[in-house]
């Protein structure tokens, strides 16, 4: 298995990494410079890349070396994967070679696929000038760094290379975090969660970033909490980061599901809240990110539900025209500072500091680690039900103790429902019964029937920081406003029926 974190630099980045203080501080070896050539091979239908595999034949001087490489994870930029590696003859795959390495790595596969069946031409190309060196640091790990600067191709097609690899050769992969970090307060860089063969991959099928729904979370029954919570929280971290590509590319979905999995984040660390605390740095990060998450996606839900569903005359239309040209322009504002939040050194600093706190559990430090019994080494299978019925029991609390007739309330009811539904979706895997099921599913009822609410007197705020940015328009911002209220009031006396008849009721796991 293969451990390492890819950094991203700049032009300008990449010459300083060379003479970086951080970086030559425990080098044990001189950089070495080797240019070489990677051919990527696949079938005709890119069977291999479906499965999440890729078939590299590097080349460098008479030297050959055969990969097959893939699975695993990226998290944080921290890549996991399964490589198989051996030196053959030529530039072209070797089929018996190949033959063998599939069956290792895609057993299932390769009762169906063999040498034979590969494409005679590369995928795509990667030709790269690389610069190497060793590092030991002084716990003992030994890290290669890699340099890389080249350029994909496929066809017409390019792609430029810049980034820095840190492989651990031996040690804990954790520690890569720190080093990264030490790396990035010197250099600026960014996380790459991106293989060059998804790179490659992707100028070979132009596709375009698009968005990423959170991936079921897989646990062992037999895991502690501890470490179940580490897959939780891994799972949410990917999710973010499998839509940075989106967001930085416009895409209003993408934006969306990053601001899912950071919901989703939050609410797996509220979930143990008690016996797990993040870092306060941490915690003021994601808040930060958190907030420019949400007024975007505010200004987005008002473009695209809230003004196309008004009961206007045609006489007002052209009006509404005008007040959307306005929101867009927010919006496209707002889009704007989550792009750069995303692109910027603070963003980095978070994920390396959050993916080094997961991967080297941080919570096992935490000063509750005194107790004399450690609710973190309980089962899963004893913590989850527990878990899950605690989460209800606030849902069952707010749904009884609350003044329903208020919005604000209506909405901490639906917070409570919404942490309810993910953490019946962190522990899915424990519990698949017709029971379980239902109660998910009135969750996300009543979480889409409060945020309609919500949403009202989102949009109404929205609408009143409209009025300075088109004046002209005070009459339609009005009646703007008085349809939003309208709806809120006539939904709010359906939505407390629906709690004091669906929530205010024990709920099991």
């Amino acid at each position: 298995m293969e451990y390492e974190i890819k950094l991203a630099v700049g032009a300008t980045s990449a010459a300083q990494l060379k003479k970086s203080a951080v970086l030559r501080e425990h080098a044990v070896s001189k950089p070495r410079d080797q240019e070489h050539v990677d051919r990527y091979f696949d079938t005709g239908g890119f069977d291999l890349w479906k499965h999440g595999f890729a078939l590299r034949v590097r080349s460098a001087g008479e030297r050959h070396v055969q990969t097959l490489k893939g699975g695993g994870s990226a998290v944080a930029g921290l890549h996991r994967r399964t490589e198989l590696e051996a030196e053959i003859q030529s530039d072209v795959p070797d089929h018996d070679l190949f033959d063998r390495q599939l069956r290792e790595a895609l057993p299932d596969l390769a009762g169906s696929l063999d040498g034979r069946q590969l494409a005679p031409e590369p995928v795509f190309v990667n030709r790269t000038k690389r610069t190497t060196w060793m590092l030991a640091l002084p716990d003992g790990t030994h890290v290669e760094c890699a340099l890389d600067v080249g350029e994909l191709q496929h066809g017409e097609r390019k792609a430029q290379v810049r980034e820095l690899e840190l492989e651990v050769k031996d040690g804990d992969p954790a520690c890569l975090y720190e080093l990264a970090q030490r790396v990035h307060e010197a250099t600026p860089v960014r996380i790459e969660n991106v293989s060059k063969a998804e790179r490659g991959y992707a100028l070979a099928t132009e596709d375009k970033a698009h968005a990423v729904k959170a991936a079921p979370v897989t646990l062992k029954r037999k895991a502690t909490l501890g470490e179940a919570l580490g897959d939780i929280l891994q799972n949410c971290l990917q999710q973010m980061q499998a839509n940075e590509r989106g967001v930085l590319a416009g895409d209003v979905e993408s934006l969306h599901q990053m601001r899912v999995g950071l919901r989703r984040l939050r609410a797996a660390q509220d979930m143990v809240d008690g016996l797990v605390a993040l870092p306060e740095p941490l915690a003021a990060d994601i808040e930060w990110l958190a907030g420019e998450l949400g007024d975007a996606r505010n200004w987005d839900v008002f473009l695209d539900a809230v003004l196309p569903g008004l009961p206007l005359t045609e006489a007002q239309k052209p009006s509404l025209a005008r007040v959307e040209v306005a929101a867009r322009e927010e919006a496209e504002r707002h889009r704007a500072r989550v792009r750069s939040a995303v692109g910027s050194p603070r963003y980095t600093t978070l994920m390396l500091a959050l993916g080094g706190w997961i991967a080297g559990k941080g919570w096992q430090n935490a000063a509750q680690r005194s107790l004399p019994a450690d609710p973190l080494r309980q089962k899963i299978a004893k913590a989850a039900p527990q878990l899950v019925q605690h989460a209800a029991a606030r849902v069952r609390k707010r749904a009884r103790g609350y003044d329903l007739k208020r919005p604000e309330c209506l909405h901490k009811v639906r917070i409570a429902a919404k942490k309810e539904r993910y953490a019946r979706e962190f522990f899915a895997a424990l519990s698949h019964d017709r029971k379980t099921t239902k109660r998910h599913d009135l969750l996300a009822g009543m979480q889409d029937e409060l945020g309609g609410i919500n949403d009202a007197f989102v949009a109404r705020e929205l609408v009143a920081q409209l009025r300075d940015r088109v004046p002209q328009e005070a009459g339609l911002l009005g009646f703007i406003e008085g349809v939003l209220a309208e709806r809120a009031l006539d939904a709010m006396p359906r939505a407390r029926r629906h709690i004091k008849d669906r929530l205010r009721a024990k709920a099991d796991f």
